[in-house]
């Protein structure tokens, strides 16, 4: 029997994630420990004596929460005592540069997107498992209310779904704009002196404009090479974790142009999250703010909405959580493309509606399709409800780091 240690408290998507996995678990046989960080002297201890007194088989944590626990001076618990630190990334590496510099010797490393991998496995050679692990989905059951920012998973069975006539929201879009996060994350471009990092902005940001299936560490990198510069992978590594917020602009820029076609088309869409009334075409009556919600909220409102529209965080080989969960409220997804969808969702039978980046003007059409034609649109949230469902749940994940891991 394997036990497990999850830590939770910190963020609430994060929580969610931690329930619907440590559930998976539990069903594969696993005892499964929760150390609940918000009462942390409390936490703190749990920790240690489950780490003293317990055979632990791994910690399965997200985002690098709990890489450094130490309960005796310089010396990394998970290290000391062998346990496989099992780490999630459900963001690009470059905005975990120290925590992935210091990680844990025992770490197992995975990453939604592959482009991630291959990231990882060149500028972080040090960690010596590093594996793909595309986001997994949950399930809201509605059927119930639950309390005020909390939602129930469906753990079990199939949940109770609105008909797409009863969903009030035609288009959702879950997600705020980025670009007002990164404006902190720019380093004094004016203080950078071995290279002009204003022309470099201004032309990488420029170039990933125009080509929307390159990666922005591939961007810069070229950048460099096209002005003479050629770096170790250490500086290179350096100088992309410093102008990592050029991604963050260019997810940005892609996802308010998805949203603006849309209601400038007169296409009634609801957006929450962070930023959107800050945009100069927010008046717009076709645009329903809803604000900022929590994690749990999100899960519910899909149920209410006949359309889940995604566009990637500049993920080219991935997938993100946004749309297996809109598969799983039984909506229609309309998500831009990556090369894992394309060869993992965009066979057989149909299970979400994709556009290209370069041809976003088209993306009215497609959803005005949908609206117009809701057998149709019932057909693909169907299909797209039973593939997640087999296929792209947290039990699946489950299973695989199960079976390749923990055996």
């Amino acid at each position: 029997m394997k036990t497990l240690l999850f830590i939770q408290g910190i963020y609430d998507t994060i929580d969610l994630f931690t329930a619907a996995f440590s559930d998976a678990f539990r069903k594969l046989g696993c005892v499964c420990h929760v150390i609940d960080i918000r009462e942390k002297e409390e936490a703190m201890g749990r920790l240690k004596r489950l780490t003293e007194e317990e055979r632990i088989s791994g910690i399965v944590t997200f985002n690098n929460i709990g890489y450094n626990l130490s309960f005796a001076e310089g010396r990394n618990v998970w290290e000391e005592r062998e346990i496989p630190y099992i780490n999630i990334l459900m963001d690009h590496p470059f905005h975990y540069a120290y925590a992935l510099s210091h990680a844990p010797k025992t770490s197992v490393v995975f990453c939604t997107d592959r482009n991630h991998v291959k990231f990882l496995r060149r500028f972080y050679p040090h960690i010596e498992q590093v594996d793909f692990m595309p986001h997994a989905g949950m399930e809201a059951d509605i059927s119930e209310f639950a309390e005020a920012g909390r939602c129930r998973l469906c753990l079990q069975g199939d949940a109770f779904h609105p008909a797409a006539e009863e969903r009030p929201i035609d288009v959702l879009y879950a997600g705020g704009l980025s670009r007002y996060v990164a404006e902190g994350l720019v380093p004094d471009l004016g203080g950078i002196s071995e290279f002009d990092a204003f022309a470099l902005t201004q032309e990488t940001l420029s170039y990933l404009m125009k080509h929307p299936g390159q990666t922005t560490e591939d961007a810069i990198e070229a950048y460099f090479l096209s002005v003479g510069k050629q770096y170790s992978d250490r500086e290179l590594n350096h100088w992309i974790t410093e102008l990592r917020f050029i991604d963050s602009f260019a997810a940005s820029f892609y996802r308010e142009q998805a949203v603006r076609v849309l209601v400038e088309n007169g296409i009634r869409t609801t957006v929450f999250g962070g930023g959107w009334d800050k945009c100069e075409w927010s008046a717009n009556p076709n645009l329903v703010y809803g604000g900022k919600v929590l994690a749990p909220q999100i899960l519910e409102l899909m149920n209410q909405s006949k359309i889940v529209l995604n566009t990637m965080t500049w993920y080219k080989n991935g997938i993100h959580d946004r749309i297996i969960n809109g598969m799983l409220a039984k909506a229609a997804v309309v998500t831009d493309e990556s090369e894992y969808l394309k060869e993992t969702f965009l066979q057989g039978e149909k299970k979400l509606v994709t556009f290209r980046l370069p041809e976003i003007q088209e993306l009215p059409a497609l959803v005005r399709e949908l609206l117009e034609n809701p057998k149709q649109a019932e057909e693909i949230a169907e299909n797209g409800y039973w593939f997640a469902k087999e296929h792209h749940t947290w039990k699946e994940r489950a299973g695989y780091v199960f079976e390749k891991y923990l055996q």
